[in-house]
């Protein structure tokens, strides 16, 4: 166990495991970041469905690397997420997610508490291959044998270096490592030219990341207004989240009795 800090988006002071021979690591207490250009089409779509929708199934220039995997794009800090998106050509109308590890909140809202499980794709040799694959260079079948030996790991996420911003750090989260992650909030803000509106959807705050679970059935109107979709409370998600949290709420009690 070391508790150096080894990744820009983590807190400090945490304890961090590491594989004996692998660049393989456990640990928890982060915040992540991504944006995308917004688009009239998000308006009235609740934050869970919006951020349930940066899961996708691989396609494109990583299909190679991580065939048959739905992967989730995320960054460390707001500004190396913008940066990557104006890389694609994006424009100034941007909705920003920011998102942590659901198991280092004080109130959990998913079953799955276990800490994440991290390859740094600096130390294997996965960075290169990575930015094969953004260069568009095909893969030799040895290094496609490499990268499958390699998610016999079970990671939830690889993290690599960004060329979009110095000192940048960009994380490939697959299925797994997502549903562990939960959303603090949604920031959206649009360019002067359509009239500089800002506006933020909070689904957890204070340094417990205590959560604010019938947020995430809020959702965007024109001029960055906030609405809420009530049927979200009846949804099967809302449901299992407050469940969840309640009982996190029970044990504190007894803890502290």
């Amino acid at each position: 166990m070391i508790w150096e800090r080894t990744f820009k988006s983590q807190d400090y002071g945490r304890p961090i495991y590491k594989h004996i021979n692998l660049p393989v690591y456990i640990t928890d207490e982060f915040d992540f970041y991504r944006c995308v250009e917004f688009n009239s089409s998000f308006y009235g779509k609740t934050a869970s469905t919006l951020f349930n929708g940066n899961l996708r199934t691989c396609s494109g220039r990583y299909s190679k690397l991580f065939p048959n995997q739905k992967l989730s794009y995320w960054a460390d800090s707001p500004m190396t997420a913008r940066a990557e998106i104006k890389k694609h050509g994006a424009g100034n109308n941007i909705l920003t997610f920011w998102a942590y590890d659901d198991a280092t909140s004080t109130f959990p809202t998913f079953p799955n508490q276990e800490p994440l499980i991290i390859i740094d794709g600096r130390k294997c040799g996965v960075q290169e291959l990575i930015d094969k694959a953004d260069s568009g260079i095909p893969l030799s079948k040895d290094e496609q044998r490499y990268m499958e030996e390699l998610l016999t790991q079970g990671p939830d996420c690889i993290v690599y270096d960004s060329h979009a911003r110095q000192s940048g750090e960009n994380y490939i989260f697959f299925e797994k490592g997502f549903r562990k992650l939960a959303l603090r909030q949604l920031r959206l803000r649009f360019c002067r030219s359509e009239g500089g509106s800002y506006s933020k959807i909070i689904c957890a705050d204070t340094c417990d990341y205590t959560p604010y679970i019938e947020s995430y059935g809020e959702y965007f109107m024109p001029k960055a207004k906030v609405r809420m979709d009530e049927s979200y409370l009846n949804s099967d998600e809302y449901l299992l989240r407050k469940q969840i949290n309640e009982e996190s709420h029970r044990k504190l009690r007894e803890a502290v009795k």
